[in-house]
């Protein structure tokens, strides 16, 4: 379903913008200050989820999206939300990634200090969703190394699946973005703070590791910098190798 759809029927008004599709299969579109993420009916539930996460996430001190309106039909639904100003972490000069790792390490702490978050992401849902990706041959060879792109996705889920007892024994619980990648953070070009976090359809509970290691593999693979500097402003300068080395390679395995 897209945009034109919705507004020929009567949800929408013309004159938007398609922007660039993210790894879900839905459609995002701006017009001024609004962003608008439609989806079919196969996606309805999921877009749902995410509406709530934004919204939760609209009241407390870590900026943000705030939900505008919600429009469903029988053809699909789509999310209306106010824009988060600035620019995307991927899109942040090489001149100033050192003041952004910075901040971004602040405000990850930030979201990973919230208290009572209703969403839940447990590893075992995560691992299950990675086993069923696995199985139905669907993994992305573009999010894996080009290393790992030379091991059988079986091999690959069985290495996870080696150091499961040890990152559940350790776990540390946190409210977490689920996928803390540069474009879902956007930076004000001028002062490098956050201005607000996009994409929440994966946030919940869960460990904090999770995070910690999509945006350090981030830093070092988009930006060529060593994440050094934003593990000390998240105030964790010596972090667990291991756990970061096991979320790195469940994260891929996830997205089929």
């Amino acid at each position: 379903m897209t945009l034109r759809d919705l507004w020929r029927s009567g949800l929408l008004p013309s004159e938007w913008v398609p922007l660039e599709d993210g790894e879900s299969d839905t459609s995002v579109y701006r017009q001024g200050d609004l962003i608008a993420k439609c989806c079919g009916p196969a996606g309805v539930e999921e877009l749902a989820a995410e509406r709530d996460r934004v919204a939760w996430l609209a009241g407390t001190d870590v900026p943000g999206a705030a939900v505008v309106d919600w429009l469903e039909s029988p053809d699909g639904a789509c999310l209306l939300t106010t824009a988060v100003p600035g620019i995307p972490g991927s899109a942040v000069p090489e001149r100033s990634r050192g003041a952004a790792m910075v901040t971004l390490g602040r405000t990850i702490r930030q979201l990973h200090t919230l208290p009572d978050c209703p969403f839940e992401r447990p590893l075992a849902e995560v691992i299950a969703t990675a086993e069923d990706v696995v199985r139905r041959g669907a993994v992305n060879p573009d999010f894996l190394t080009d290393e790992w792109r030379q091991v059988p996705p079986a091999e690959l889920l069985a290495r996870v699946l080696a150091e499961r007892a040890y990152v559940e024994f350790v776990e540390d619980l946190a409210v977490c973005h689920g996928d803390a990648c540069l474009p879902n953070v956007f930076f004000d070009p001028e002062t490098l703070e956050v201005t607000g976090l996009i994409d929440l359809g994966r946030l919940g509970v869960a460990d904090r590791y999770s995070d910690l290691a999509l945006a350090t593999i981030q830093l070092h693979d988009e930006w060529s910098v060593d994440p050094g500097p934003f593990l000390t402003a998240y105030g964790l300068p010596d972090p667990d190798q291991r756990r970061l080395d096991f979320f790195r390679l469940l994260d891929p395995l996830t997205w089929g």
